[in-house]
């Protein structure tokens, strides 16, 4: 997932939680299968959704402060902030559609 910026332990505050705009975060790791399974719709969506919403990607066993701090207890993990809040979270492979209905809900409620 070359295309998406990562997110780190030492970041993960300033993108995500003091973001402006709705945040996708894509909770990954290397030797995970469904998180590569799922790697073509989280970077549509990133394109997609450019300038409305931003997506990283946070590799669970590079940061485990993020990763404990938020509860990740599988992967793949996704979590949507508004605001710093999470606004909607899902654990495991899922259709882009899924993924992108939560989306634009959030895109839409930050209006």
């Amino acid at each position: 997932m070359a295309n998406i910026q990562a997110v780190t332990d030492a970041t993960f505050a300033q993108k995500v939680l003091e973001s402006d705009i709705p945040v996708l975060v894509d909770f990954t790791a290397t030797w995970c299968g469904p998180c590569k399974a799922m790697a073509p719709a989280v970077e549509d969506l990133a394109r997609e959704y450019d300038g409305e919403a931003d997506v990283y990607l946070l590799d669970i066993d590079a940061n485990p402060d993020t990763r404990h701090a938020q509860g990740i207890m599988g992967v793949p993990t996704f979590m949507i902030f508004n605001r710093g809040e999470v606004v909607e979270r899902f654990t495991g492979s899922m259709s882009r559609s899924k993924l992108a209905a939560a989306l634009e809900s959030a895109i839409e409620a930050a209006k």
